[in-house]
């Protein structure tokens, strides 16, 4: 046990390899362009300043500094002198190829010419000069003039002629030389070009983990994801990913693709800012679960606004008054999801399926909700086994969005049957509200071969594999993120409650009940599925960690006036700074929480686990353990492991049953008959110790 700990510190949290300082050693420079790949435009540009006498630092920042990691005046310098060799090189190997009537040698030369530049003498104009020897022009010739302004300055003879040749314009030369060698030897970004033609590997390695193969992915990505799109790529920080978009959008003309304004700032700054210059318009009637401005909620208005479409002649109507008051289709399903107001994600989950099927009606069928017959429904059906490509986003996007579809990826056969019985459950409803006179669904859904449901219990942790995360809780720093990761998993592990029971627990949830023979017990009361109230006994170790846990903000507890509403498991830092309108209707941005304290939503204690089995998963296989369910490990596997270990340790199945909040004690007992398989393997393998 004690080597299983220290090697997973070693591997885990202290590498036995000298320590260094963070970051690259010193000297190193990490570049995002690959230079010796291709000479872009911008490689001239910079050089050409540097040839003209212009100020080399700044030269470097207008062209070059976004596609590099330092602005260090020596490495400008040793920059500039590298890109003029590469220049020269190029231009070589290019000579080499080229016919004697179009050889560039002489441009070469120019360009990698190191003679000092003597300074030009600037001349006077001839009226100048005359003005300025008193010369009157009236009584000059413009010849006689001119032969005296040649004598002058010495023009008129051979000699002067000659030495005048060594101020020739020698600046001007090599600019003309470089110029025609950006001709010949840039290279053009095009679309279709693919990420090593001009990024180094680093770059090219962390875009394609996310499928970026060619310049035009990666514009696309970018406008997919917007303002933060970077924040998508592993290992791929903020300032490199202004240096790529800086190169970008200076050559989107060559690349034919177009950098969406979205990069410029957040989604929600822009909402804002959009929104304020479009005039406020009241969501038609019916749309009120479905979000106003969402690309659903438009789609149903237009279908509300088509007489054929708005279900109020459907072939299924009662044309009788119906209990929910609804004239036509979407107001019918708008007041029947109203129902469950009480059960958020009971009405999201709902709202996502009924909202899907009425645009399906619409866009595919041509039909409204009530007119829809049971061949419909086979065609929904067969609809949900092949979901066509121009029904799926498989990015993440607001409803908001102009890019939005209705679905993120092809159900799964468990979903496909998830849909199709909250919408038999939806006919039913509408049914019984005396909308329609017929349920489409009920006729038919026992003809679809659909999956069994079933409890995948194998999604729990195994002894082993629990005590390798508890050795990785034991090697993390001690500090509150320890401290709150430890009462996550100790109360998940020993009350068997939900994710969303634990984000919603409150200290007023909690009492301490004194009951004969027995020690004083800390209860929790939470509320389950279908609005079911349980107890559940918490660890005396579980109290005191949630005591230390709540200890960290004490100070500002007292203060509180709502002190019962404190919740159990808490947020460490300030929220997430977000853009909202200020008091003058100003954009301005700010935390909503400037402090930690508040609830950790059921997203947030979701995020903790998976961030820690993630990193369980790398020393799984050090001792022994498949590092793929560590990886795939969820709040979900903590209950499963609860009720398991249960059983295991002898708990009476209708305890353990109460406890998880089972809605029937045939769900626990799935649990039992799998450990009952497990001993009966194991007394089939244990050593025959009868005589046969």
């Amino acid at each position: 046990m004690e080597q299983h700990k220290q090697a997973i510190e070693a591997l885990l949290f202290h590498s036995v390899q000298p320590k260094r300082k963070p970051g690259r050693p010193k000297g190193s420079i990490a570049k995002v362009m690959q230079e010796a790949r291709a000479l872009g435009v911008h490689h001239f540009a910079f050089v050409r300043s540097s040839i003209l006498g212009l100020d080399l630092a700044e030269s470097f920042n207008r062209y070059m500094a976004w596609a590099e990691t330092t602005t260090d005046l020596r490495y400008v310098q040793n920059r500039r002198d590298g890109l003029l060799k590469q220049i020269i090189e190029a231009g070589r190997a290019l000579d080499a190829t080229l016919p004697t009537s179009a050889k560039i040698t002489q441009l070469l030369d120019l360009l990698r010419s190191d003679a000092k530049v003597k300074p030009a003498v600037e001349l006077p104009s001839l009226e100048d000069w005359a003005e300025a020897e008193g010369m009157d022009p009236d009584m000059w010739s413009e010849a006689d003039l001119l032969d005296e302004y040649k004598a002058h300055f010495g023009l008129d003879n051979a000699d002067a002629q000659e030495a005048g040749a060594g101020l020739k314009d020698v600046v001007g030369d090599r600019v003309r030389a470089l110029n025609h060698l950006e001709t010949v030897l840039s290279v053009i970004p095009a679309a279709t070009d693919r990420l090593e033609s001009w990024f180094a590997k680093p770059v090219v390695k962390v875009m394609r983990n996310v499928g970026i193969i060619t310049l035009g992915d990666l514009v696309r990505f970018i406008n997919v994801y917007g303002y933060r799109w970077h924040s998508q790529i592993k290992g791929f920080g903020v300032l490199r990913a202004q240096q790529v978009l800086q190169w970008l959008i200076l050559e989107q003309d060559h690349l034919n693709l177009v950098i969406s304004g979205t990069v410029n700032e957040p989604k929600s700054k822009q909402e804002l800012r959009v929104a304020a210059l479009v005039p406020a318009i009241g969501a038609p009637q019916g749309l009120a679960r479905f979000g106003a401005g969402t690309l659903a909620a438009n789609g149903l208005a237009r279908m509300q606004a088509t007489p054929h479409l708005a279900g109020e002649r459907g072939d299924f109507r009662s044309h009788m008054a119906n209990t929910l008051g609804a004239k036509n289709d979407l107001e019918a399903v708008d007041i029947w999801l109203g129902r469950y107001a009480e059960k958020p994600s009971t009405q999201r989950s709902y709202r996502k399926e009924a909202e899907r099927y009425l645009l399906w009606c619409a866009q595919e069928l041509r039909k409204p909700l009530s007119s829809v017959t049971a061949p419909d429904v086979m065609k929904y059906r067969a609809f949900l086994q092949a979901v066509p490509s121009t029904w799926i986003q498989k990015v993440p996007l607001k409803r908001t969005d102009p890019a939005w579809r209705a679905f993120r990826t092809q159900p799964s056969p468990a979903s496909q049957k998830q849909a199709l019985v909250i919408l038999q459950t939806l006919y039913g409803g509408l049914v019984d509200a005396g909308y329609l006179v017929a349920n489409p669904f009920r006729s038919i859904m026992k003809s679809f071969d659909l999956p069994a449901s079933k409890m995948d219990i194998k999604r729990s942790f195994t002894e082993d594999e629990w005590q390798h995360v508890l050795h990785c809780l034991d090697a993390q720093t001690a500090g509150p993120e320890n401290l709150r990761l430890k009462c996550i998993l100790e109360l998940l592990v020993t009350s068997g409650i939900r994710l969303e029971e634990l984000a919603n627990a409150r200290h007023k949830d909690l009492r301490l009940e004194s009951l004969p023979d027995l020690p004083e017990t800390w209860i929790l009361t939470v509320t389950g599925k279908r609005n079911k109230t349980r107890e559940v006994p918490l660890n005396p170790d579980v109290v005191r960690l949630l005591g230390l846990h709540g200890g960290d903000f004490l100070e500002d507890d007292l203060a509180r006036e709502d002190q019962a509403d404190l919740p159990l498991i808490r947020t460490l830092h300030a929220s997430v700074a977000q853009w909202s309108r200020g008091q003058g209707g100003e954009l301005v941005v700010g935390a909503k929480n400037e402090s930690g304290g508040t609830a950790l939503s059921a997203s947030g204690i979701y995020a903790v686990l998976k961030r820690f089995f993630r990193q369980a998963a790398k020393t799984a296989e050090v001792v022994g353990l498949d590092s793929r369910r560590f990886e795939k490990a969820s709040t979900h596997w903590m209950r499963h492991t609860f009720v398991r270990q249960a059983l295991v340790d002898g708990m009476p199945i209708e305890v353990a049953s109460e406890l998880a909040g089972h809605a029937s004690i045939d769900t626990t007992s799935i649990y039992s008959t799998q450990e009952l398989a497990r001993k009966i393997k194991a007394v089939q393998g244990m050593k025959r110790r009868v005589v046969a």
